[in-house]
């Protein structure tokens, strides 16, 4: 593994972005065709929200793909969106996903357990969270959020981070996510680093959006395109730290698979 002094996280963000300018219109062809798939599964209840966490590790190799093929200076074509659904890597991918759903609810449960009022949530609407801060106080939404995200979003950074190690590396789920963890806290600065830097970014960029244009119709819509595309960004930007501490895969490398 290779060093990774803590400015290298504002780095990768920085080439995570640098690639979107290089190919705009092929990392946007990924992101609305990302946008669209995860929107057809959304509207099958339960069963379309477990597929869609479980198949996160999955698209995420598409955007990592994406990633490689600039890296490399050849175009980024709609068919890489599917990279991590080819090969026999699929299976171990899957099992990612079906972890990273586990850590999804369970971070949530204790966040409920700890801080979420349920008598004031129970009867409440979308729409009176949005407009009625005293519920949201009374409800304990604010913490409950802010507990759930705490207790996830490091989980959600590990499981990322073993996707390319599965896919590329040929491990298992369990010793990817091994690998993946200590390489993270190896270079902890480096990762605080980029998970602050795409959390600013993302929370700009949406407040902005939301003080231009409110939570209408268009305002909804343009938070929602913006967030696939910082999440796109983000695993472009977490393939250049994948091949910063690992080492980049050649460009016709295909998934391994081995014990």
């Amino acid at each position: 593994m290779n060093q990774t002094p803590a400015r290298s996280g504002w780095e990768w963000v920085k080439q995570g972005f640098g690639m979107l300018k290089k190919q705009p219109a092929g990392l946007s062809t990924l992101f609305f065709g990302y946008m669209l798939l995860t929107t057809l599964l959304l509207v099958v209840p339960l069963l379309g929200q477990v597929a869609h966490s479980v198949l996160m590790p999955v698209f995420a190799i598409g955007f990592m793909a994406a990633a490689r093929e600039i890296g490399a200076g050849k175009p980024v074509t709609p068919g890489l969106l599917v990279a991590g659904f080819r090969g026999p890597a699929l299976r171990k991918l899957c099992m990612l996903g079906v972890i990273h759903l586990l850590v999804f609810l369970a971070a949530g449960a204790i966040g409920v357990m700890l801080f979420a009022n349920t008598d004031a949530l129970r009867d409440a609407t979308l729409a009176e969270l949005q407009t009625n801060r005293q519920l949201v106080l009374e409800s304990g939404l604010v913490p409950t959020m802010l507990a759930t995200a705490v207790l996830y979003i490091p989980a959600l950074l590990v499981i990322s981070f073993a996707a390319p190690l599965v896919h590329w590396n040929g491990m298992g789920a369990g010793k990817a996510l091994f690998y993946s963890f200590f390489a993270i806290k190896r270079a902890a600065g480096a990762f605080f680093m980029f998970a602050v830097s795409l959390f600013a970014i993302t929370v700009l960029v949406l407040l902005l959006v939301r003080a231009v244009f409110g939570f209408g119709t268009m305002g909804f819509a343009l938070m929602r395109m913006l967030s696939e595309v910082l999440y796109g960004v983000a695993h472009c930007a977490l393939y250049v730290a994948y091949a910063h501490i690992f080492a980049a895969p050649p460009a016709d490398t295909v998934s391994l698979d081995k014990p």
